[in-house]
């Protein structure tokens, strides 16, 4: 008999706490440390380039806007390019495609942003085409991975972890 009562006691303590504590589990938070972006700085000794690329956050949040940076400079002596613009092409692993406005981003001072939306995870290739008085310049490419966002344990979870962890 005290089993069943300690039994139904711990059952609606659990439906009062979860229904307490009830959170959004659409976006979850991710690690700062893993580094999405596998080649951050492309390189050209023919035309004198350093193309450096950076993500803000580090690990973007899908569904959210993220900030993509450029920094363009030249190789030889670390100044930036002028009368450069450019055009920046998304790509993914299920092959969808993604211009932004299909026209010239001018370029100052060498930096170039723009924000996209990252609509899953996986893979995905950031195409950087530049452009020098309108011609065509330059191409780099950018391969990020953004990993499978980790569900964060409820308060339920850790109340029952707290609670019989040592059982199983």
């Amino acid at each position: 008999m005290i089993k069943a009562v300690l039994l139904i006691s711990i059952s609606l303590l659990i439906i009062f706490v979860n229904s307490f504590f009830q959170h959004n589990l659409l976006i979850y938070p991710q690690s700062e440390n893993i580094d999405v972006v596998k080649n951050d700085t492309w390189l050209s000794k023919q035309n004198n380039l350093n193309v450096t690329i950076s993500l803000e956050p580090k690990v973007p949040v899908i569904d959210e806007k993220t900030p993509i940076s450029f920094e363009i400079r030249k190789l030889n002596d670390s100044s930036p390019f002028e009368n450069l613009s450019a055009r920046v092409t998304l790509t993914d692993h299920d092959g969808r495609l993604f211009k932004f406005n299909n026209q010239n981003i001018p370029i100052s001072d060498g930096k170039l942003s723009v924000e996209y939306i990252f609509p899953d995870d996986g893979e995905h290739r950031v195409i950087l085409q530049l452009y020098k008085n309108e011609s065509a310049f330059s191409i780099s490419s950018f391969d990020i991975v953004i990993p499978h966002p980790k569900q964060p344990n409820s308060p339920i979870d850790n109340l029952l972890k707290s609670l019989f962890g040592n059982l199983f």
